[in-house]
């Protein structure tokens, strides 16, 4: 297999006015970057996860021709310090290797020198001058030598992971013109760069988790780009393989186990790299390749019916199947164009909506449309010849989460968690979409550097779930699903906090669904009953300004809160979405309601958030939702 048909890739461009455009922007881009590439081992990176406003929160913006400038999306403030600044320069060294991907590309198209030259200035200054590069963590500890290093280093990066992804984005590079470039070239990379890099990554493959994952593929991908034994043999027959990570660290249901949707991809990301390079080097990756198969498939079956993926736990907001076709591209050439992998990936494509994007370590893609991987790799798919693949209601019990999907309406339920990493406190969440709108989801959360992620997105009162007693679910531990059917979903914990259990059966009606949640406990607690609504509330009721009287816990971002006066059992409240009515009917017997905003994601926006409060020592919630054209 040839990782680029440049003839079949030239034969697209001339059909295809997209391609010759994005071919244009390519040349716009690498032209103007590459001559002025500039960059110094004495900068150090620091983690993306921090580039974000300290007054409210808001992401920055990057600006490659302002390092010392990051403005606020929000509030505009501008910020020059030590660690926004090695942000960027983790940004500007993301897009260094980009520019040089895309040069070899213009190269193999066109044969002009200066493409493989500015290939040479960028990966060469990176190879030349590796080690001058400090060892250090994203927390920006130095270290003098891998002898005394803390597991989480990099050196062009700011950590392991992000030197293993960028490594791989290196070695597609040089792939491209591995025939056009010279061996003096190559071995002074391998010299310089990828020995040294190779001596980094492997002291941090030292369990089963999506960053020894990164290196594992890293080490992979170089080996087999070089041919050396050593990085090859580390890789798939080490402590902590490839080939280990893969069976112990992917549910039978075929996701990664920290239950978080972005790191499931980011997770096959590498590894997909890893698959493609030895299908081009006929090495074996072993029947484990399998599981990877099953990883892509599992994930489209995962989504909601518009593509929106179900967003519990760490990762990005707003992320749909196409923020993550990319992947897929690879994936698709190595199981091929008209492969069921393929075919899901034109199903993806052929998908109405906008791509959902995330701000770090970012993929290269044409109007946010068109990635890089699939110009390249398989630029004859057409999104236009999918089969269509009906998805339907699905109970991934291994991965403790199900998803149901009747009458137009899908509901994503998750009971339970595997293990802590990247979890958040959120038992019982629900997230609900009709048709090609959201009703609720999950935010997952901001930058890990944004005090909103913290303080509210990994808080239980974020979730569509009960906080008691203005707490946190204590409990990370597994969750039992009782009854599942298509159109329904019985599932409960055990000790969510201590003392306390909790039943959710969420049913889909003809016209909308059924929630009824029960918490159970010997004793007398407060019980809030969360429902955060992406829609606007159109009831004229009797309101009373009011307090929750907890602040922490993410209480302290909830505002607006008026009490609902009324002394009915039942209230039904209005919401309007895009062109359907939304009528939620509350039992309110021995219960409060309160309608408050809180932050979304991004916090930019605000959401109407529906509490009920009780003081029980049991009680069961119970709405019902149904849904009309307006």
């Amino acid at each position: 297999m040839e990782y680029l048909e440049i003839e079949k890739l030239k034969e697209e461009i001339k059909l295809n006015d997209n391609y010759k455009n994005m071919i244009k922007q390519i040349e716009e881009d690498v032209n103007e970057f590459c001559p002025e590439f500039y960059d110094d081992p004495n900068r150090i990176s620091r983690w993306g996860h921090n580039y974000f406003c300290e007054i409210d929160g808001g992401l920055l913006i990057y600006d490659r021709k302002k390092p010392r400038a990051h403005q606020c999306e929000i509030c505009k403030e501008v910020y020059d310090n030590e660690l926004l600044n090695g942000v960027w320069v983790y940004m500007y060294r993301n897009d260094a290797v980009l520019a040089a991907w895309k040069s070899a590309l213009l190269y193999r198209l066109t044969k002009e020198n200066k493409y493989i030259k500015y290939v040479k200035k960028i990966i060469g200054f990176y190879s030349d001058h590796y080690l001058e590069f400090q060892l250090h963590k994203k927390e920006n500890t130095i270290f003098d030598s891998l002898e005394d290093m803390e597991w989480g280093c990099g050196r062009i990066m700011p950590q392991a992971l992000n030197e293993a992804l960028l490594i791989i984005r290196m070695v597609n590079t040089l792939e491209l013109v591995k025939d056009e470039i010279s061996s003096d070239f190559l071995n002074s990379v391998n010299d310089n760069l990828f020995q040294e890099a190779f001596k980094l990554l492997k002291l941090q493959v030292n369990e089963i988790h999506n960053i020894p994952c990164w290196c594992n593929s890293a080490i992979g991908v170089m080996g087999l780009f070089l041919q050396d034994k050593e990085m090859i043999d580390f890789t798939f027959q080490g402590e902590f393989n490839i080939r280990k990570q893969l069976l112990r660290g992917v549910t039978q249901d075929g996701f990664w186990y920290e239950g978080s949707i972005h790191y499931n991809f980011f997770t096959l990301e590498g590894m997909t790299n890893l698959l493609l390079f030895c299908k081009l080097y006929d090495y074996d990756f072993g029947n484990e390749k399998n599981i990877i198969k099953k990883m892509f498939i599992s994930a489209y079956n995962y989504a909601f019916d518009n593509h929106k993926l179900p967003n519990p736990n760490d990762g990005w907001p707003n992320i749909n199947l196409k923020t993550y076709s990319y992947i897929y591209s690879v994936a698709t050439k190595v199981f091929g164009v008209d492969s069921e992998i393929g075919n899901l990936l034109k199903n993806i494509m052929n998908k109405d909506g906008i791509r959902g994007q995330f701000p770090l370590s970012r993929p290269y893609y044409y109007n946010n449309e068109i990635s890089l991987e699939r110009l390249i790799l398989i630029p004859e798919l057409h999104p236009n010849e999918a089969v269509e693949v009906n998805t339907s209601s699905i109970n991934f019990s291994a991965s403790q989460f199900g998803i149901i999907k009747d009458n137009g309406i899908n509901i994503f339920y998750k009971y339970g968690h595997n293990v802590p990493s990247h979890a958040h406190p959120d038992k019982m969440n629900i997230e609900v979409t009709f048709f090609d709108q959201t009703l609720t989801r999950d935010l997952s959360n901001s930058g890990y550097g944004n005090p909103l992620c913290n303080e509210w997105h990994r808080m239980t009162a974020s979730h569509n779930t009960v906080v008691v007693n203005g707490e946190n679910h204590s409990s990370l531990k597994g969750g039992t699903c009782l009854e599942f059917r298509k159109n329904m979903i019985d599932a409960k914990v055990d000790n969510v906090y201590e003392g306390v259990d909790f039943r959710r059966k969420v049913e889909i009606t003809e016209d909308g669904f059924r929630d009824l949640f029960t918490v159970s406990s010997n004793r007398i607690n407060t019980y809030d009953y969360f429902f955060h609504v992406e829609a606007n509330l159109l009831s004229e009721l009797e309101l009373q300004k009011s307090s929750l009287e907890y602040h922490e816990n993410g209480y302290q971002h909830i505002s607006n809160i008026n009490k609902v006066i009324t002394e009915a059992t039942y209230v039904d409240l209005d919401f309007q979405l895009a062109g359907y009515i939304i009528t939620s009917r509350i039992n309110l017997d021995g219960k409060e309601l309160f309608i408050a905003k809180s932050p979304d994601n991004p916090i930019t926006e605000q959401r109407t958030s529906l509490i009920v409060r009780a003081h029980e020592s049991s009680i069961t919630y119970d709405l019902t939702w149904k849904i009309r054209r307006s």
